[in-house]
């Protein structure tokens, strides 16, 4: 009877390591469950240049799209079209596609990039940072602009508003892709208090442009990606740089080249970083340390953790498509490729703040697509399905347990004869 006792409990004991095991994505809710996820709609081509970048706002009623002549657009995020148009250029917007999409330089004058644009958490501000070296402080009733926040030399290529509204960080240097203000040779972040325009802090230590920054929902903390191939991590308090993401390149760990995105996971243990190594790694967000790396087919451009869900969307360079990934495994749940047939890049993804949608910006079509849970559409699964591992593993161990006791027991029934 022990025997049978003992059995029973290294049964469970499997079970339990199994279901452990298993990624969490299996205990989802029908809300977020990945196979329902699907195109809500697609815009028209909402400029004539290249998209860069897209952002919610906070209540996700609108989208906001960057693109390449110093052009924003905020879409209506239910029903695509475009709200309004705004920047320097406004009585050029109807003219012939103007190639300021790195293609070749911009045949207008001093049509420069806009990079990125972030909300205040209230909604009633979007700023805009690019490569005219200045933040524009949009007032989202009239979108005539409030402020403009001057400071930096080299191009702005990344903004982030905190959380209390208080800040935006700004990330400055040249990015590659099209080259402006190189003679600045600035590699700086900037904290410039909102209510004043003054830039409080001056954060130093990365070697090339910071491509994105993100704040912890607690603002404590500010991490920085950079094409230096590094992450770093501030402290909001001192502003001391507290921690470094580099790996061990004689190992393998860690980044390459350049880090082009980096996001927090939904309890802010972890870090998710996209790199032009052609990998996405997750990051131990208190060591430092690398958790997990997946290879890419290319430069991964973007990379966003579902706030609620095991889900991560990557996008990047020579894929004319949207990937979803689990966060525990990193195999690839789903695949969108609505844009395949023009090519192009999904430059830019992001999870609306409630999780419910996913908007992705096609840079070449300059269109928006927006994603819902629920609403199907054309899509593929992808990779090996993430219950099948521990499946398999389970099986396996149930196998051996089953050997063992069929060796064991004929033993036992000879020694019971031989007595």
């Amino acid at each position: 009877m022990s025997h049978v006792r003992g059995l029973l409990s290294v049964i469970i004991g499997v079970l339990a390591i199994s279901i452990s095991i298993s990624p969490s994505s299996l205990a989802q809710t029908d809300e977020f469950n990945v196979i329902t996820l699907g195109l809500l709609w697609e815009s028209e081509q909402l400029h004539n240049a290249t998209l860069w970048s897209v952002a919610w706002s906070p209540n996700a009623s609108y989208i906001s799209a960057t693109f390449f002549d110093n052009t924003t657009v905020v879409v209506n995020s239910t029903t695509g079209e475009a709200v309004t148009k705004i920047g320097p250029h406004r009585e050029e917007w109807l003219a012939e596609r103007t190639r300021c999409d790195a293609i070749k330089e911009c045949e207008v004058e001093n049509h420069y990039p806009a990079r990125s644009s972030t909300w205040s958490p209230d909604g009633k501000h979007l700023a805009v940072g690019g490569d005219d070296t200045y933040i524009k402080v949009y007032d989202t009733e009239s979108w005539e602009i409030e402020k403009v926040l001057s400071g930096h030399k080299g191009s702005v290529l990344s903004v982030s508003w905190s959380h209390d509204g208080r800040f935006i960080a700004s990330g400055s240097g040249t990015d590659k892709v099209d080259v402006h203000n190189a003679d600045s040779r600035e590699n700086i972040i900037k904290i410039w208090d909102f209510g004043t325009g003054i830039a409080v802090q001056n954060l130093t230590g990365h070697q090339d442009g910071i491509l994105q920054l993100r704040w912890s929902s607690d603002q404590s903390l500010l991490v920085s990606a950079s094409d230096d191939s590094t992450l770093k991590m501030w402290n909001t308090t001192t502003w001391n740089n507290v921690l470094n993401f580099t790996g061990d390149v004689e190992f393998g760990t860690g980044h390459s080249l350049g880090v082009l995105t980096v996001d927090w996971s939904p309890n802010e243990t972890l870090l998710v970083s996209g790199s032009r190594d052609y990998t996405v790694v997750v990051w131990n967000a208190t060591t430092g340390d690398e958790v997990a790396k997946w290879s890419a087919p290319n430069c991964v451009r973007s990379v966003d953790w579902h706030p609620y869900a095991d889900l991560i969307s990557a996008s990047g360079v020579q894929e004319s498509y949207l990937m979803i990934r689990n966060s525990t495994t990193g195999s690839i749940l789903k695949t969108f490729r609505e844009n395949e047939k023009v090519g192009g890049v999904i430059q830019s993804s992001a999870w609306s703040l409630d999780g419910k949608r996913l908007a992705a910006g096609s840079n070449v079509e300059a269109k928006i697509r927006v994603y819902a849970f629920g609403a199907g559409g054309p899509s593929e699964a992808g990779g090996i399905p993430d219950w099948l591992p521990s499946l398999l593993l389970f099986f396996v161990i149930f196998a051996l347990i089953i050997v063992a006791v069929s060796v064991r027991i004929p033993s036992k029934i000879r020694n019971y004869e031989r007595r």
